[in-house]
């Protein structure tokens, strides 16, 4: 019933990205309730971080999330059918952020949190905090069906203009079909992921993210364009450029014009690093079990921290693979338990 109420408080509240202020300042009313510190900042005009802390000698480690949810919610946000809640956010990251509230609520224990914006767009939050101290390593709750993941995949977004030849569209030998040849680039680029070298961290393979298509007008013409926009996943320890090489030489030149919208590093953190053993520790004397070590396949605020140095690993409750669509749900049950597990990553 807790963890149901807290998440209704958020689902309330939550928005898309650039809209996250209602949410955060019901974070940081609940925060103040338990004797903590928040600090507010503005990055950008509208754009906004909460960071919170308890007790003057806080712990060397953070806890992150971010509080933006992707796409546009239906109505009937959040409810309650056969343990799960369901509804759009709730595991991604909405879960995340009930369960951390009520394990530092639980506690009174030192503590330091940040919960950021834009994850879901741009990761400007992320990529615009500032820290005040050293930190030696940073937790960043997502839904990662309690796998602990200390490898997060590269990616390079990218953008395919492929041109094509105008005709009838009965005649379509007198034309240069945009979309035929749309559909050879597609093939190049999923045979450049699986090109990569394969990495025991991920399982399954990292696969190519095809997300839009646009091109046309008629059955009755031949299309001279066809848009493409992807994303192509890499896998530690493959470069940034490694991965564009490796697309250019899979896919057509002519006619096919590629750019480049965003690009991130792939990073592998051992298991010895003390964030890892700490958590791994963690989930053994509260659950029982050894945690599964994994790769999100997918970015994530911890990308951004790894590249200013702070280890980052990935964690949390529920399956990603749901997120961003209509049947995204994760159990109370995992919520209870990681609940759990991050009471004893803060008495730790």
């Amino acid at each position: 019933m807790q963890l149901f109420a807290i998440l209704e408080q958020l689902f309330s509240r939550a928005d898309t990205s650039g809209k996250e202020k209602g949410v955060l300042d019901w974070i940081a009313c609940f925060l103040k309730r338990f004797s903590f510190e928040v600090r507010w900042q503005e990055y950008s005009p509208g754009r906004w971080n909460l960071h919170a802390w308890r007790g003057k000698n806080p712990p060397p480690f953070l806890i992150v999330t971010h509080v933006d949810v992707w796409g546009k919610e239906p109505e009937g946000r959040c409810r309650v059918e056969g343990g799960f809640v369901r509804g759009r956010g709730a595991a991604d990251p909405l879960g995340q952020v009930v369960a951390l509230l009520l394990a530092l609520s639980r506690s009174s224990t030192p503590a330091e949190v940040v919960f950021f914006s834009e994850e879901e767009t741009t990761g400007a939050g992320s990529w615009n905090f500032q820290f005040a101290r050293e930190i030696r390593g940073a937790l960043v709750l997502e839904p990662t069906n309690f796998a602990v993941c200390t490898a997060l995949a590269g990616d390079l977004d990218f953008k395919v203009e492929i041109e094509g030849l105008a005709a009838h569209g009965a005649f379509p030998q007198s034309g240069v079909n945009a979309i035929s040849r749309a559909r050879e680039v597609i093939d190049g680029c999923y045979r450049a992921v699986a090109s990569f070298p394969s990495h025991p961290l991920f399982s399954p393979p990292l696969s190519l993210m095809l997300g839009k298509i646009e091109g046309g007008s008629s059955s009755y013409v031949v299309p001279d364009r066809c848009l493409l926009e992807c994303c192509l996943p890499f896998p530690p320890p493959l470069t940034v450029s490694q991965a564009e090489a490796t697309l250019l030489r899979f896919i057509p030149q002519a006619g096919v014009k590629v750019e480049v919208l965003d690009q991130n590093p792939a990073f592998e953190l051992s298991a010895k690093e003390e964030i890892v053993e700490k958590l791994v520790l963690s989930i053994r004397q509260r659950v029982g079990f050894s945690p599964v070590l994994a790769g999100m396949p997918s970015w994530t605020d911890a990308t951004y921290l790894n590249l200013r140095g702070i280890p980052s690993i990935v964690f949390g409750a529920g399956d990603l693979s749901l997120a961003h669509s209509e049947r995204e749900m994760v159990s109370l049950k995992e919520l209870a338990v990681l609940t759990d597990i991050l009471g004893q990553f803060l008495t730790e």
